[in-house]
């Protein structure tokens, strides 16, 4: 089974994630290569939608403007 993703923003103004319009793929129920469109497009909007590992393999450094989510299941 492909992997399918969810990608978010953060809304200051209702303290919570939610999908970011504007996007040409949508935010629910992407494949990794839908994914990786919306994050160049997040970029060219000014987010960094950055993801850096620390040595030990945990996340350390992650732009928490974006939230993204593996949906089926499986772990990232």
């Amino acid at each position: 089974m492909e992997p399918r993703y969810s990608i978010d923003t953060w809304d200051a103004d209702k303290q919570a994630y939610t999908p970011q319009r504007g996007l040409s793929v949508p935010s629910c129920n992407l494949t990794l290569r839908q994914l990786r469109v919306a994050l160049k497009e997040l970029r060219e909007m000014g987010y960094s939608a950055h993801r850096r590992r620390a040595a030990s393999g945990e996340h350390y450094d992650n732009d928490s403007g974006v939230l993204i989510e593996r949906m089926d299941g499986e772990s990232q």
